[in-house]
């Protein structure tokens, strides 16, 4: 877990402008929409439709760090995450790409509290981009 976010991080700092997109112009725009909305709302199930058969979830108020979890089981985790903490706001703050990757941060607010959160998604072998890793951060 923590060298996805090490590197996550470090792409992020050395990202050039040449590389990285501005939020305006995500060419995964559809899927990256789709997450914000998704967020924005609290539904874990439109976000589930993304999910790579497995994937990275790190939820810290809930010490949820799977390294490897089922599609199925993180709907769930976060189904739950959602019911606990509900949504009122959420916002992009940076999203990026290389070659086969995009990479989103945000700001997720509910009661009081805010999470920084990370989406990590991968281009598939049928060009389709899905959900490798989720963090929910609090700040």
């Amino acid at each position: 877990m923590n060298l996805v976010f090490a590197s996550l991080l470090s792409v992020i700092l050395w990202c050039s402008p040449i590389w990285c997109l501005p939020a305006t112009a995500d060419a995964g725009g559809a899927l990256s929409e789709t997450v914000r909305v998704s967020l924005s709302n609290g539904n874990a199930h439109q976000l589930s439709v993304y999910f790579s058969k497995t994937l990275q979830l790190v939820i810290d108020p809930v010490n949820v760090e799977f390294q490897s979890v089922q599609a199925a089981q993180a709907e769930q985790i976060l189904r739950s995450f959602f019911k606990k903490y509900p949504p009122h706001h959420f916002a992009f703050v940076y999203r990026g790409q290389s070659n086969r990757l995009r990479y989103n941060t945000g700001i997720y607010e509910t009661d009081g509290q805010a999470f920084t959160v990370y989406v990590l998604m991968r281009q598939g072998s049928n060009r389709q981009f899905l959900i490798n890793a989720i963090h929910f951060r609090k700040e």
